[in-house]
């Protein structure tokens, strides 16, 4: 299960990444922005938004028969997580 919060959150992050200024998805950044907040953020925005949709879409699809919240929510968080950690990596200033 972690190896696969890894993989998601990590597409979602890049997908984000790709809607900066001067990126091949900058384009679709652009388009997004006329929307309100609520909805251009988990939309492609806010990296942390896209993931966190992602992991909690994700886990509720597949694991619909046998459903369990705790889960539910550490797979979410451990995405939301990481994407920050990749943030952080990607945008360091030093």
């Amino acid at each position: 299960m972690i190896l696969l919060v890894v993989k998601i959150s990590l597409i979602a992050s890049v997908f984000s990444f790709l809607g900066d200024e001067d990126m091949i998805f900058s384009w679709y950044r652009k388009l997004i922005m006329r929307l309100p907040n609520w909805i251009n953020r988990p939309l492609g925005s806010c990296n942390l938004c896209v993931t966190g949709q992602a992991c909690m879409w994700y886990y509720l699809i597949v694991h619909l028969q046998n459903y369990n919240l705790l889960e539910h929510l550490f797979f979410t968080s451990a995405g939301i997580f990481l994407s920050s950690i990749y943030s952080l990596i990607l945008y360091y200033d030093a």
